[in-house]
């Protein structure tokens, strides 16, 4: 191939290439263009759920999360209180199998200073407050402070792949009813229940609707879906109260050497013998 053709075949390709480039820049700012903020109708909808929302579970007249299905602990103790009706929870044998396997131990919320994973977390309640984009849900939980963004302004969520610990969070407006779905969750062993140590796989997904029952009550209910360890999506509900002042703040200083210490020394449940870990 001569000078001059080698020229015209490279001006040949630098001209399929522009146009290409020129669509794709094209539909990232036609994608750019449709993320916006919501009609003022949309957006009045949110001043019924801001303020400070809680479950009242600590609370030893409050409400009772859930229960434990008669589950047992490390050392056979009966599990109390967990995050939802465990005795209801559609666990397949995958998850049966994970029950048999885990331990205190193995727990990230419990021996490493974890936060709580979502759903567990929904059962603290939030501060709920509003922007044109977006809800924002603080949670003052004793794993840690919590900030979930919950974008209203029609996005889609992150590519498979890309995955947190409290996952990716659009919501829209079903009629008056908020409905959150999060998706993107990274695998956690505390991520459905951090009492049970009943672990969630990326594959899970929350569904939360939120019904305003009158101006101080509002319902939550939450959908579960996770193919790896439920035979089925999972629905249960919880009651919020709102409270007067704004989020109530959380101290919270955690170190993992010391939280593991505590759960080898001050638990008298072990699945496993001494010797199943490696010696530093």
């Amino acid at each position: 191939m001569t000078s001059a053709s080698r020229i015209r075949a490279l001006y040949q390709q630098v001209s399929n290439i522009i146009p290409a480039a020129v669509f794709v820049t094209a539909a990232m700012l036609f994608v750019t263009a449709d993320l916006r903020a919501q009609t003022d109708e949309m957006f009045d909808k949110s001043f019924a759920f801001i303020g400070n929302w809680n479950a009242g579970i600590n609370n030893p007249e409050g409400q009772d999360r859930g229960n434990c299905g008669g589950r047992l602990g490390d050392y056979g103790e009966k599990l109390l209180n967990c995050s939802l009706p465990v005795d209801q929870l559609p666990l397949n044998k995958r998850g049966e199998a994970w029950l048999k396997y885990t331990d205190a131990r193995s727990s990230p919320s419990l021996a490493e200073c974890a936060q709580v994973a979502v759903p567990p977390l929904l059962g603290s309640g939030a501060y709920i407050s509003a922007y044109p984009n977006r809800l924002v849900l603080d949670t003052s939980d004793p794993s840690g402070f919590v900030h979930r963004d919950i974008w209203m302004d029609g996005r889609q969520p992150p590519e498979a792949g890309v995955l947190l610990q409290h996952g990716y969070s659009i919501g829209h407006w079903d009629g008056d009813d908020l409905v959150v779905e999060d998706t993107n969750f990274s695998f956690d062993p505390d991520g459905i229940d951090d009492h049970l140590h009943m672990a969630s796989s990326v594959r899970k997904k929350v569904t939360e609707r939120y019904h305003i029952v009158d101006e101080n009550t509002l319902r939550l209910i939450i959908t579960l879906e996770d193919p790896t360890f439920l035979s089925r999506p999972f629905t249960y509900a919880m009651i919020y109260n709102k409270r007067p002042g704004g989020l109530v703040p959380v101290w919270r200083a955690c170190d993992p050497s010391v939280a593991r210490n505590e759960v080898y020394e001050g638990y008298a449940g072990n699945k496993y013998p001494d010797d199943n870990e490696a010696k530093k």
